[in-house]
């Protein structure tokens, strides 16, 4: 009997559990839950994975899988590439700032 009690109260728990993304969406969090929001960390992720090239070019260079001038196009490459994505997740934050700026201004929320 005891052991049907456990199992029950187990099954229970796990069925009313909550992961994260349900959390956010009944709690009804605006940023979070925003399309902007959303882009902006598709775009910080992209800008990130872009960064995270350059030690892996290092390497092959060090490495000698690649020539110097090799090393220098990709290096040149990859910097106006991460510039490029940079820029993109920076608009993404300020169109995001602006909306809640927005948001602030109409629940009377300002800053003192």
């Amino acid at each position: 009997m005891k052991k049907i009690l456990l199992i029950l109260s187990i099954v229970l728990f796990a069925s009313c559990k909550q992961t994260p993304s349900e959390t956010a969406t009944i709690t009804g969090d605006p940023i979070t839950s925003s399309d902007i929001y959303k882009k902006y960390v598709i775009a910080y992720n992209d800008y990130a994975s872009c960064k995270m090239e350059r030690p892996q070019l290092t390497t092959d260079f060090m490495d000698q899988k690649i020539t110097q001038e090799e090393f220098a196009a990709a290096l040149e490459r990859n910097n106006k590439t991460c510039n490029i994505k940079k820029e993109i997740f920076n608009k993404y934050y300020q169109l995001l700032e602006a909306e809640f700026d927005k948001a602030a201004v109409a629940h009377k929320i300002m800053e003192e």
